[in-house]
């Protein structure tokens, strides 16, 4: 003897549930995002993600929407369709005086019938509004003026080393995520960029992370008969080994370096901050 009724908050975009019985007037207030909603906004946002990332892994895309469906996602609306998304993934930047909560972006797309409209500029501006540091990478280098339009600065310079698989290597430790972050906080001067375990298990389902001691800590995906380190923190004389030792034919490894070509681009990110750790 109920029904749910929604309402969206015309300032922030989320969706408030309310349900109506018939033996009162009264709105009883449910929860944001109620079950109500949500079946239908994921067909949509998952719909939106597929036509602006075509060809994604479908494995992929069922953990990054376990991972941050409904809590983490944001969207635009124009009238009753969902015109632009993306995701704030819960990250945190380590400083020389502690740890700042901050927001990865991810996902960022408007549908093809919406472009051009200020959508994702108006979504960008209410995350980044939030109050928490926020930053992403650009997927192609004419990306970097737009995000710069929407006040976006670039930040973590980097290199990217590929070669062949080659040579012997001993002691190379296979880590969790929790024992990746440790290995790689011991090498990393802040500031720098931290992800979460619950986000580097996305990076983990297609492939992991290894370490050697305090000379490397490198996080991995495979890619064939490639490895891709989307990040490698100590000395790169390594990665051919690794690389080896990992069953692969060749690699390449992304590396910060003083005078490298801007990573991302972010709002309210401490100067020299690092950040490779993106969703490719």
């Amino acid at each position: 003897d109920c029904k749910c009724k929604f309402w969206k908050c015309a300032k922030t975009g989320v969706f408030f549930t309310f349900l109506l019985t018939k033996k009162s007037k009264c709105a009883i207030l449910i929860k944001k995002d109620g079950r109500c909603r949500m079946q239908k906004l994921y067909t949509a946002a998952r719909a939106l993600y597929n036509e602006a990332f075509e060809g994604e892994d479908p494995a992929f895309v069922d953990a990054l929407f376990a991972l941050g469906f409904p809590q983490h996602l944001h969207v635009e609306y124009e009238g009753e369709a969902l015109a632009s998304m993306l995701f704030a993934l819960p990250y945190s930047i380590v400083t020389a005086s502690g740890e700042l909560q901050a927001r990865y972006l991810y996902a960022v797309a408007t549908a093809k019938q919406f472009r051009g409209r200020g959508h994702a500029k108006r979504l960008l501006a209410r995350v980044a509004a939030m109050g928490t540091p926020v930053f992403l990478r650009p997927m192609s280098p004419s990306l970097f003026d737009f995000y710069k339009g929407a006040g976006f600065t670039p930040f973590s310079p980097h290199g990217e080393l590929c070669g062949d698989a080659a040579g012997e290597i001993e002691g190379v430790r296979h880590l969790n995520e929790q024992e990746y972050l440790t290995a790689r906080d011991a090498l990393i001067p802040p500031p720098y960029c931290r992800p979460t375990p619950a986000y580097l298990a996305l990076s983990f389902a297609f492939g992991g992370a290894v370490a050697l001691d305090k000379k490397f800590a490198a996080l991995y995906e495979r890619d064939g008969e490639t490895v891709l380190f989307m990040e490698w923190w100590g000395d790169t004389k390594y990665a051919p080994r690794v690389a080896k030792h990992l069953g692969a034919r060749r690699f390449c490894a992304r590396y910060p370096v003083r005078d490298g070509a801007p990573f991302g681009m972010g709002i309210g990110i401490p100067d020299g901050c690092k950040f490779l750790a993106a969703l490719d």
